[in-house]
């Protein structure tokens, strides 16, 4: 199938795109540093400095990965916040007269059935008149 060959670029390009919501890219936050693609090998565009012994890289490693990581909670805090109010925008509260039905929500199991059962979910977990 084409999609199996395709799909290996396919992540290799997703991992190596910077997210919004992070700034960073997925390789920067588990490797510490972009993959090397053969573009940036022939071209030199990579920027990294040869590791003198296996302390100091690590040590770099280690330095780089912390620094990474608390931007990251920085950033996905002040994300989650942009978006909560993006979606709180939008949201109305339902207003309910007295006496008026209403479906609850009434999440009982049935032994020896499964949730997705004939009929779906609103089938088992919802039920009138409240």
């Amino acid at each position: 199938m084409a999609y199996q060959s395709a799909l290996p670029k396919a992540m290799a390009a997703y991992r190596a795109s910077k997210h919004d919501s992070t700034g960073y890219s997925p390789n920067q936050l588990m490797m510490g540093r972009e993959a090397r693609t053969p573009v940036d090998i022939v071209y030199g565009t990579f920027e990294e400095e040869p590791a003198v012994d296996y302390d100091g890289y690590a040590g770099a490693l280690q330095e780089r990965l912390t620094t990474a990581y608390e931007e990251v909670r920085k950033k996905l805090r002040a994300a989650a916040q942009q978006y909560r109010r993006y979606y709180d925008v939008k949201v109305r509260p339902n207003r309910y007269e007295i006496g008026q039905w209403v479906y609850y929500f009434n999440p009982r199991k049935y032994a020896g059935r499964q949730d997705k059962a004939k009929g779906g979910v609103m089938q088992y977990h919802f039920r009138l008149p409240f």
